[in-house]
């Protein structure tokens, strides 16, 4: 949860529990108090752009997409209903982590999931988004939890095997989650710092204090999600 975009996530995808379950889900959640407010799930199993349009309309900020769901091939193209609405909405995608599966299985500590599974699944889907993803959407904001599982900071490698590095991309955000100092200032070095949003593991864990200048903590608290909100109507982040 990120405490400073002030919003609560939720990702319903099967396709025989969606409607009922991700109906049931929101009302409740866009029913919540201020600061909270509620991510859209649309199915990403069997993609609804209706229920997402509908969603939006309540109230929900944008669309909350599973890592995995879009490092897998062909994933642009299976979800392109869903990142259509929102484009002609302007309004956010928010990736986040999916099932750690048979990975974060018994036998495993507590810890493993949340950092090898999803951190694996983030950083394929920011290679994703950067190889296909921006071209086929360029006026989508996109932010990425966990710093993108610092997929960012494997440009050097990417360059190296042949690829485009490119541009800082202005409207592709991440949020620190739970990371520190040393991974977010790592970050900002390669992406500078206008791209990053401070937020939080909550309630699994509290965001670390960061390090950086009254400046900086401005614009990770406030101007930067600021940037990537701008779209959504005011009263669903005030």
């Amino acid at each position: 949860m990120s405490s400073n975009l002030n919003i609560l996530r939720g990702a319903i995808t099967e396709p025989d529990e969606s409607a009922r379950l991700f109906g049931a889900w929101l009302d409740g959640a866009l029913a919540l108090p201020a600061p909270f407010r509620a991510w859209a799930g649309a199915g990403s199993v069997e993609p609804d752009p209706a229920t997402l349009r509908e969603a939006l309309d309540r109230g929900a900020v944008g669309l909350e997409l599973a890592a995995d769901v879009l490092a897998a091939p062909g994933a642009l193209d299976h979800v392109a209903p869903l990142l259509d609405v929102l484009d002609s909405a302007g309004r956010p995608l928010l990736v986040h982590p999916g099932p750690a599966g048979a990975a974060g299985g018994p036998g495993r500590p507590a810890w493993w999931a949340p950092v090898v599974p999803y951190v694996a699944q983030l950083h394929a889907a920011w290679w994703a988004w950067i190889a296909e993803g921006r071209a086929r959407h360029p006026r989508l904001p996109v932010c990425f939890v966990a710093l993108a599982g610092l997929g960012p900071l494997h440009g050097e490698r990417q360059r190296a095997r042949g690829g485009d590095g490119g541009a800082i991309d202005p409207l592709t955000f991440v949020e620190t989650s739970s990371y520190g100092m040393l991974a977010v200032d790592s970050v900002i070095r390669v992406l500078g710092i206008d791209v990053v949003c401070h937020g939080s593991d909550r309630p699994y864990a509290a965001p670390p204090r960061l390090g950086l200048g009254a400046a900086a903590l401005q614009a990770l608290d406030s101007v930067n999600p600021g940037r990537l909100l701008a779209h959504v109507p005011q009263e669903v982040y005030a």
